[in-house]
């Protein structure tokens, strides 16, 4: 009997022999496209987002369905003003944390009164129409990134460098509050939570302070996850080559890495202990012909799926603009590859 999406997916986080690697592009805002559903009616309405996001599925044939990618939602929740453009996705323009000493007056998290509840719809409407046989991951900001959010990412690093522990404690918060959230994204079906920290990037801030200042937060979520048996996946952008030992040692079964990181450089550091996920560049995905994506993904699979802990994925968000016969490209090369091998 043919194996579903959704046990290839596990075949590859669990070191298992494998018919071939998964695919899943990181698609959110981009099933729009599909649906024809306005972005600001996917982002405040949990049936259209669920609409939209099978319907992506369904007409790519990928592993896979997530939520939509909102790094403002949990911020917005929190008293944070966003601003929702049209054609592209929202952005946090003010910041309710005026005071960091007074982070403690942060609430939890009120999933069932704000935005947030939206996902939650989402998540349990794909739950049901996946019955277990495609990989459902839902969205949720990192400590650190939220903290940016709360208190302005300017004020948060004057924070890190004058004041550390007061950061520290921040961030240590922010990674409290958000557990609410993650308990219902799992209530309601998830079988994987994403946790998006790209503040965290070495693109952003140092190694040193990742480990300071994101590492172990991150570290005592993805224990929260994974005691609830649900899979965590750890998505840093940017350049991760200084850190990904340390985002391995997060525990996280899976890492999803941006295309400035050379998959082979990745697939060394980590030395097995965590599934690969990427990293086709999405400004590819933009600007290349559906030639320059097969390539790109063929690439992806050799570099990274020799050993059967690999992913086939985008290396963020893939753009609304993408044309659809690059998705299709990208998809279709492993189907194309197709390998059949037993990892050691």
């Amino acid at each position: 009997m043919s194996r579903t999406s959704l046990q290839i997916v596990l075949d590859a986080i669990q070191s298992r022999t494998f018919e071939r690697v998964p695919v899943i592009p990181i698609v959110g805002l981009y099933s729009t496209n599909v649906s024809n559903f306005p972005i600001i009616d996917m982002l405040h309405d949990g049936v259209k987002q669920a609409k939209s996001q099978l319907a992506a599925r369904s007409k790519y044939g990928y592993d896979g369905v997530f939520t939509a990618m909102d790094l403002t939602v949990e911020a917005q929740a929190l008293g944070a003003e966003v601003t929702f453009p049209k054609g592209a996705f929202p952005y946090v323009h003010t910041h309710p944390l005026k005071a960091a000493e007074r982070f403690e007056d942060i609430p939890e998290l009120p999933v069932s009164r704000s935005r947030l509840s939206v996902f939650i719809e989402a998540t349990q409407i794909m739950s049901d129409a996946l019955a277990g046989k495609f990989l459902l991951s839902s969205h949720v900001i990192g400590p650190f990134t939220l903290a940016g959010h709360l208190l302005g990412i300017e004020r948060l690093m004057e924070i890190t460098y004058e004041e550390p522990e007061l950061a520290s404690a921040i961030v240590k918060h922010c990674a409290k509050v958000t557990e609410a959230y993650i308990e219902k994204l799992i209530d309601a079906g998830t079988d994987n939570i994403v946790i998006l920290e790209p503040s965290a990037s070495s693109s952003v801030i140092s190694p040193r302070f990742f480990d300071r200042f994101s590492f172990s937060n991150v570290k005592s979520l993805i224990s929260r996850v994974q005691s609830a048996g649900v899979i965590a996946t750890l998505h840093i952008c940017g350049n991760t080559s200084p850190i990904l030992k340390k985002m391995c040692d997060t525990n996280a079964e899976v890492l999803s890495i941006d295309s400035v990181v050379p998959l082979l450089e990745a697939q060394a550091a980590i030395k097995g202990n965590a599934t690969l996920m990427g990293n086709v560049d999405t400004t590819l995905m933009i600007s290349g012909t559906p030639k320059d994506v097969a390539e790109a993904s063929r690439l992806c699979l050799e570099d990274g799926g020799s050993d059967g802990k690999f992913i086939l994925s985008t290396s963020c968000d893939v753009p609304i603009e993408t044309s659809s016969s690059n998705l299709v490209e990208l998809v279709a090369s492993v189907f194309v590859d197709n390998r059949r091998t037993e990892p050691s």
